[in-house]
């Protein structure tokens, strides 16, 4: 160990490696990191992969991180990754710098990512019926997602669960 990792141990904290190129998603909301692995394979790829669970955040009180090597989102897979983790922050990275930040919004709508909760929608028995919601937010910041088959709505956490993820609600 060198005298400067210990002088970083001596002041309670531990430094993590920078990435050259890849992609840093910051401001997750606790517990959705494991979401963004899953959804997006990270965990069954040949990816270099950092993950902070439960950090401290001045702003957030606590939240999660995740360094991806070599990857960057597409603006459709910013989308995906929005309904996850709407206020997160991604940094892409280059040659170990950051060349874009931005903050995630919500999409009005998202195609194909999940599966519609309703056991009796259209897009459980007919082929070629693609799952689609249109996303909003209620007053008290709840994301509710309504199907565009069966004019179903549900919250943002009952379709996470019924697609086995995790909801917030389930920390």
């Amino acid at each position: 160990m060198t005298a400067e990792n210990q002088k970083e141990l001596s002041k309670g904290k531990l430094m993590v490696e920078a990435i050259a190129n890849g992609t840093v998603i910051d401001h997750i909301a606790p517990g959705q990191a494991i979401n963004i692995l899953r959804m997006f394979k990270f965990l069954s790829r040949n990816t270099e992969l950092t993950v902070g669970f439960n950090l401290r955040s001045g702003a957030l009180g606590k939240k999660d991180l995740i360094k991806i090597a070599d990857v960057t989102f597409s603006p459709s897979q910013t989308e995906q990754l929005a309904i996850l983790a709407p206020n997160a922050t991604v940094n892409e990275i280059k040659d170990y710098k950051v060349v874009d930040k931005y903050n995630l919004r919500l999409p009005h709508e998202t195609v194909g990512d999940f599966a519609c909760p309703n056991s009796n929608c259209v897009t459980h028995i007919e082929k070629g019926a693609t799952p689609r919601f249109i996303i909003r937010t209620d007053k008290d910041g709840t994301v509710m997602m309504r199907c565009h088959y069966c004019e179903r709505e549900f919250s943002r956490d009952t379709v996470l669960r019924y697609n086995g993820l995790e909801s917030a609600a389930d920390k």
